[in-house]
């Protein structure tokens, strides 16, 4: 319904105008009746009317001057001056003040219902237009980006992806502000994996959230040792019921403003609070495992959230965790059975290596660097952060993962058991590797060689035989010989006499300067001379 402040002091007026509103079909409520123009002003701050009705004739003040006041300060703002004696003048007076129209004293319904239904279709379409481009500078200038990370259902590892997330974006990103956000309300559980402790929650900035500031934002975060920033979740029960969905959308907005980065745990359960994170997210990331009930809990969840109109599928993005190449359900599957957007990224099953890195609440003891290449990917696939890696820049080679960046050389780098062992184990790899060289060459070179006598054995073996017939036919077995042994090798008649002939082939010796440089093999064959 319409509100309106009328400004009459006549009361004559002022009963037959609110006669005439009350049979209009415009449906106008009356919020104020100002019998001064000093009243006006103040009446239409308290009130904020749709339409203003003022007397053309009410003092003390000109009227024309306190329309123009009004007018500059609410430019949506209809006013209608009454006056009882229309002409020329008094139009242009009351259109060069601002008002939107003039209603002449005596009234008539048919009248006034066409004034009321201009100034007000008017109004409606300068509001619209006004909250178009406030809204269009806020999206230009909203400030930090927020994700909320949400799991299809408990156990698929929202928390566990959400705590490491931050964590990394805050120890690489050295010049963004990063800030979690626990609202998993009832089971908010990153103290689990992020060692830190607090007793200050956001229920005490959702106490009050009518009056927020930075200040109030500050002195509730919990900083890690990292330099991230916690908004940890309560820990009383009781506590819980400050944390209403308007409350989360006044913290979400100031975390906004203070932080490049805000990441949200939402938790798996459809709440009103987690309706109001999913809402004013820039993007929801829903966390999956390749399996039906998971899958089957992300496309009910989706459902719920478009059926409350906080998002839609399009602003979603789904991330399957734990994939295994050898799972029964695999990407084709998983397409048809969720409906927002997967991501091409998918976080790979490390069985139990995340183990440790849990039970010390420390994420730096997460080895596997498969693990952190799948959050960075994220993270620069929704656009939390832009790509670091400068081209030519040699990639990290250890398996260590990363760490805050160190500053002086004060600070040094901790390193705990395979790490240290590897470090103190490198020059001893690398001698080991020299001292392997010459014996490989040495083997090598036997190999070559037994090859090379092989190669003698047969071709002595033919020659021999050639050498044979050459003598039984009266021709010369050291030409057979030559033309039996191929080049490389050296093939020559021993002897040969009537009933035998000797061949001898040397084979190469790969060794070097000082000895014998061949390796001799004789054949002895039997001759019989043919008959002429």
């Amino acid at each position: 319904m319409n509100r309106a402040v009328i400004a009459v002091a006549d009361q004559v007026i002022l009963q037959e105008l609110r006669s005439r509103l009350d049979q209009s079909e415009m449906q106008v409520e009356v919020a104020f009746i100002a019998e001064s123009t000093t009243e006006l002003p103040s009446a239409v701050l308290t009130h904020k009317p749709s339409v203003v009705f003022v007397h053309d004739q009410l003092g003390p003040g000109l009227v024309s001057q306190v329309v123009r006041d009004l007018t500059l300060r609410n430019p949506a703002l209809a006013v209608i001056v009454i006056t009882a004696s229309p002409s020329v003048a008094s139009y242009g007076a009351a259109l060069e003040a601002g008002a939107r129209g003039i209603l002449s004293y005596p009234f008539g319904l048919e009248d006034l219902d066409q004034r009321m239904a201009a100034v007000l279709e008017w109004g409606q379409t300068v509001r619209r237009v006004i909250t178009d481009q406030q809204s269009a500078a806020l999206a230009e200038n909203r400030g930090g980006r927020v994700l909320t990370v949400t799991g299809a259902k408990g156990g698929v590892g929202a928390t566990v992806v959400a705590s490491h997330l931050a964590w990394d974006v805050a120890t690489q990103q050295r010049d963004l502000r990063v800030c979690l956000v626990d609202l998993d309300i009832e089971k908010g559980d990153v103290p689990s994996f992020l060692d830190v402790s607090h007793r200050v929650s956001v229920a005490e900035l959702a106490k009050i959230s009518d009056d927020l500031s930075p200040r109030a934002v500050a002195d509730t975060v919990v900083v890690h040792t990292s330099g991230l920033h916690l908004l940890l979740a309560p820990v009383e029960i009781r506590d819980t019921e400050a944390v209403t969905p308007e409350a989360i959308r006044r913290i979400v907005a100031q975390l906004r403003g203070s932080y490049h980065v805000v990441i949200i745990d939402a938790g798996a359960a459809v709440t009103t609070t987690q309706a109001a994170a999913v809402e004013t997210a820039d993007i929801t990331l829903q966390l999956v495992t390749a399996d039906v009930p998971a899958l089957r809990a992300a496309r009910r969840q989706v459902t719920f959230w478009e059926s409350l109109a906080v998002t839609n599928p399009d602003g979603v993005h789904v991330v399957v965790n734990r994939f295994d190449r050898s799972s029964e359900i695999q990407q084709d599957t998983i397409d048809q059975l969720v409906l927002g957007r997967r991501s091409e990224i998918l976080i790979p099953d490390l069985g139990r290596g995340l183990e440790r890195a849990g039970n010390s609440r420390t994420p730096a003891e997460v080895r596997n660097q498969a693990w952190w290449k799948s959050l960075r990917a994220i993270a620069q696939e929704v656009g939390l952060v832009r790509p670091t890696t400068k081209p030519g820049k040699p990639a990290r080679t250890d398996d260590s993962p990363p760490g805050p960046a160190k500053s002086g050389g004060s600070q040094k780098k901790s390193l705990t058991g395979a790490g240290r062992r590897a470090k103190a184990e490198s020059g001893q790899v690398a001698l080991e590797t020299v001292a392997l060289v010459p014996a490989a060459l040495g083997v090598l070179v036997l190999c070559l060689q037994l090859v090379l006598l092989g190669l003698a054995f047969v071709w002595s073996g033919v020659a021999g035989d050639d050498a044979a017939r050459a003598a039984s036919l009266g021709q010369d077995p050291a030409a057979a010989v030559r033309k039996a042994v191929p080049a490389g090798f050296d093939g020559r008649v021993v002897s040969s006499t009537g009933q035998r002939v000797v061949v001898r082939v040397s084979s190469p010796l790969l060794i070097g300067h000082g000895v014998a440089r061949e390796v001799n093999v004789d054949v002895e064959h039997t001759t019989v001379r043919e008959p002429r």
